[in-house]
């Protein structure tokens, strides 16, 4: 089982800093989760959020920011990375989960991760499924994933099945929550489908070590705030 660290090592370090995806890497993660999207000039950097307020306490949307305005914040002593930072710093086998926050961000993100030979150690993500279908048929030859959350809490299990099995992407990224919403008997039985038909299952939203163990034989990878811990439980030398 893969262990990324979400936003790097977040529960530490100021999320989607370097600082955060490199301490995520010094402590063992197999690799990264991060957010790209785009400022009001074009700009690829590292963000989560679509406004400033949580992070800097600055009343603006994102989409209002440019990259130059953007770098004059600070979150904890940590300015926000560009996507080109964030891949210069991954090591050589260090694998990303690019979850895509904006379209304008996607294709470039993933012709950066082309032009830099990383085809096989990144996956990119969105809960814009029409979005991943287009990069699919756009760059075969890269993973894509289909990100579950809040979106798909009213989803048509049968409809997404149907549309798993059409477009086969590299993985599925489901919450932990999902257990807790549909019970644990139809989310095992959804992802043990999935899993027959060669898709990955990636769980997030989830820092529970015993919770992990106990559904170990469906998941391909973990996205954990708490690095160390799950580094600890599933990699320690036996």
């Amino acid at each position: 089982m893969k262990i990324y660290g979400h936003r790097g090592y977040d529960a530490k370090y100021p999320e989607n800093t370097l600082l955060s995806f490199k301490k995520a890497f010094e402590f063992g993660a197999d690799g990264i989760e991060l957010d790209v999207r785009t400022t009001k000039d074009g700009k690829l950097i590292i963000f989560h959020d679509d406004d400033l307020k949580r992070i800097f306490g600055v009343e603006k949307d994102f989409d209002e920011v440019t990259f130059n305005e953007l770098r004059k914040y600070e979150f904890e002593g940590e300015k926000v990375p560009t996507f080109e930072e964030v891949l210069d710093v991954i090591p050589e086998d260090g694998l990303v989960i690019v979850e895509i926050k904006d379209r304008k961000a996607a294709g470039r993100a993933v012709c950066e991760i082309l032009k830099r030979k990383m085809v096989e150690r990144a996956v990119f993500s969105s809960f814009d499924h029409e979005l991943i279908k287009e990069l699919m048929r756009q760059f075969p030859e890269q993973d894509f994933a289909f990100l579950l959350g809040e979106e798909q809490k009213d989803f048509d299990a049968q409809k997404l099945l149907e549309e798993l099995i059409l477009h086969k992407p590299h993985s599925v990224h489901i919450p932990k929550d999902a257990f807790d919403i549909f019970g644990e008997k139809q989310v095992r039985s959804f992802l043990k489908f999935l899993k027959d038909e060669g898709i990955e299952i990636f769980l997030w939203n989830t820092n529970d070590v015993d919770f992990v163990k106990k559904h170990e034989d469906l998941i391909d990878a973990v996205i954990v705030d708490e690095v160390e811990k799950f580094v600890e439980t599933f990699k320690r030398l036996t």
